[in-house]
């Protein structure tokens, strides 16, 4: 009897076990297996980072990948890079066997390069970079890398600002929050009309609408100025970003007209004028009259020297009493001249094609100079004129296929500005 009272209870106790399982597995957590069609929402994630023990490899590691950031040393290459990285030999063969891997291992010290990699070691994408904005990925899927030039998409902010000058434009601008870069720009797009030293009064007024760019909350380029309006007095001139086909940036007043000029007024900065054009000189080293039939620039030895205009190199090398020149055509019309040099730019040479605003040259005192200086000379129809008192050509108009877009975007711009200026000044 006492045996059967024993059996009857290990049995009552084994079932309640079963029943205690039973309970667990209805009640526990269900962990969902993904299927093709089914739909997931991802959830933002937490990323920590964590300085390892060569100062110069960081890790950010989150629930799905792990990317680590190296920043390119003297003597690194990309194989031992990808081994330091413990990326399998399987996957670095596969990427330099795939075309444009020789971009991917043209690394320079001060690069990084960014490696994002899954959970299980697999590399999802190779990132070279100097700037973590731009540069060249190598992305692997389905078995194979895909190497291409990348650039990261950014994050815009427009914003605006309304200033009116009291003291001076810098000061005023900077008081109102606006960058030196910002500023520097505005300077530059109507600098071809208005003279921000002589010109300038209390009262002017300029309304300015531009982009930030930011990359994880963090600005990482100048502003960009997509219309500004300037009120001098009486007049009124406008500044309008315009896009070409190609890529390329310029800037029109509201009938479509550059701001730019076709040249600029001066070839080098950080100078000052020594000796002006002038029929009547007498030369300082021959000691006789011998017309100046340029500009003189007094500037450093090596001081960089600009092409004012874009156009060809029609002649380089020395000249006579003009030393080391470089003459530039411009048109038909129109020849700039550059002498006295201390050396061209680096591989420069006859028939090369120049932008406006491209170094050419630097300053010297070769041929019959007395001191480091530039003579420039600026040539209308193969005569000499003034190039203080010229009357600079306007650069191209915006072009007659692309006149009704920017007719239509100017519109915008100007609108834009008109009620982001009437917002301001009713909120006050």
């Amino acid at each position: 009897m006492k045996n059967l009272f024993f059996e009857i209870k290990y049995y009552l106790l084994f079932l309640l076990i079963l029943i205690l399982l039973f309970i667990g597995i209805i009640f526990s957590p269900k962990i969902p297996y993904p299927s093709d069609n089914s739909e997931f929402i991802e959830k933002e994630v937490f990323r920590s980072k964590v300085l390892l023990a060569d100062d110069r490899l960081s890790h950010e590691v989150d629930t799905n990948n792990v990317i680590q950031i190296l920043e390119i040393k003297k003597n690194d290459t990309l194989l031992n890079l990808l081994k330091t990285s413990n990326i399998k030999d399987a996957y670095i063969r596969a990427l330099i066997k795939t075309s444009g891997s020789e971009k991917l291992a043209q690394i320079k010290v001060g690069d990084f390069l960014e490696i994002k990699k899954t959970s299980f070691g697999e590399p999802e994408e190779i990132f070279l970079t100097s700037n973590e904005l731009d540069g060249i990925l190598a992305t692997y899927e389905n078995g194979l890398f895909k190497i291409q030039n990348f650039s990261r998409p950014l994050e815009k902010l427009e914003r605006f600002a309304s200033v009116t000058i009291d003291t001076s434009l810098y000061e005023s601008a900077v008081r109102e929050g606006l960058s030196d870069s910002l500023i520097m720009d505005l300077v530059y797009l109507f600098g071809w009309d208005i003279d921000f030293i002589f010109d300038i009064r209390p009262g002017d007024k300029f309304d300015v609408l531009y982009e930030d760019f930011y990359w994880k909350g963090n600005q990482v380029k100048n502003p960009d100025i997509k219309a500004a309006r300037f009120l001098r007095g009486n007049k009124v001139f406008t500044a309008i970003r315009y896009f070409y086909k190609d890529g390329t940036k310029e800037y029109f007043s509201l009938r479509g007209k550059n701001v730019k000029k076709a040249f600029l007024r001066t070839p080098v900065e950080f100078s000052y004028i020594s000796s002006k054009y002038n029929l009547n000189r007498k030369h300082p080293v021959l000691n006789t009259i011998r017309a100046h039939t340029g500009v003189d620039y007094a500037a450093p030895k090596g001081t960089p020297i600009i092409s004012t205009s874009s156009g060809s190199v029609s002649y380089i090398g020395n000249k006579g009493g003009y030393g080391k020149l470089i003459e530039i055509k411009h048109s038909e019309d129109y020849s700039t001249r550059y002498a006295h040099l201390f050396k061209y730019k680096k591989g420069l040479k006859l028939g090369d094609k120049v932008s406006q605003g491209e170094i050419i040259g630097y300053v010297g005192k070769s041929g019959l100079a007395t001191g480091y200086h530039l003579h420039y000379e600026f040539r209308v129809n193969g005569m000499h004129t003034d190039p203080l008192t010229v009357k600079l050509p306007d650069a191209e108009p915006i072009g007659d296929s692309e006149k009704e877009g920017f007719q239509n975007l100017a519109v915008r711009m100007i609108n834009r500005i008109d009620n982001l200026y009437l917002q301001i000044y009713a909120a006050n």
